[in-house]
C-alpha cells in the first residue's frame, strides 16, 4: 500500500549545521534552521524560519512564518507571522499580520489589502510628521469652519 500523498506539496529543509550564501528561488516551500545571507524569492511559497534559523536576507514569498532571526525586508503576498522567539529587523509589507507576545520587530509595517508583495510600492515619504503639535489656546480659538492646527492625529493623505 502507497502511503504517500500527491497532493502534500514538496518541501526543502535546511538544518541548523548549515551556512548558506547566495539567492534562493525555487517552486517549493522552505524550512530555515541554518543560516542564510543573500535572497529568499519563493513569491508562490512557505518560508518558515526555525528558532535556531538566522536570515541576513530579503524575502520574498506567499506565506513567511518567523521564529528565529530576519534581518532584511520582507514581503508577503498574504501574510507574516511572527513567534514569540522570532524577530524581525527590516520592513515588512503583507496582506494580513501575526506579532505573538514576545517577539520584536523594528522597521516599517505594510499592511496592503488586496495587493501582493510584488505589486506593493515603497511608501512616499513623508513631507510632514505623521502628527501635529500639541493643542494650545491659540489652535482651538481657530473660527468655526476654518481648519483647526495641532490635532494629535492629523495626517497628510
Amino acid at each position: 500500500m502507497e502511503t504517500s500523498n500527491p497532493t502534500r506539496p514538496e518541501s526543502s529543509h535546511l538544518g541548523k549545521s548549515f551556512h548558506f550564501k547566495g539567492d534562493i528561488t525555487g517552486t517549493e516551500d522552505i524550512y530555515i534552521d541554518g543560516e542564510v545571507e543573500g535572497t529568499i524569492q519563493l513569491p508562490n511559497q512557505i518560508v518558515t524560519i526555525g528558532p535556531n534559523g538566522t536570515v541576513n536576507a530579503d524575502v520574498l514569498a506567499r506565506e513567511l512564518v518567523v521564529h528565529g532571526k530576519v534581518k532584511g525586508n520582507a514581503k508577503a503576498q498574504d501574510r507574516i507571522e511572527v513567534g514569540r522567539s522570532g524577530s524581525v529587523l527590516g520592513d515588512m509589507a503583507m496582506a494580513r499580520i501575526s506579532i505573538q507576545d514576545g517577539a520584536f520587530i523594528q522597521g516599517r509595517v505594510d499592511i496592503c489589502v488586496g495587493g501582493s508583495a510584488t505589486t506593493l510600492a515603497p511608501a512616499p515619504a513623508a513631507e510632514e510628521p505623521a502628527y501635529s503639535a500639541p493643542i494650545s489656546a491659540a489652535a482651538t480659538a481657530a473660527p468655526s469652519g476654518g481648519p483647526q492646527q495641532g490635532r494629535l492625529l492629523d495626517r497628510r493623505v
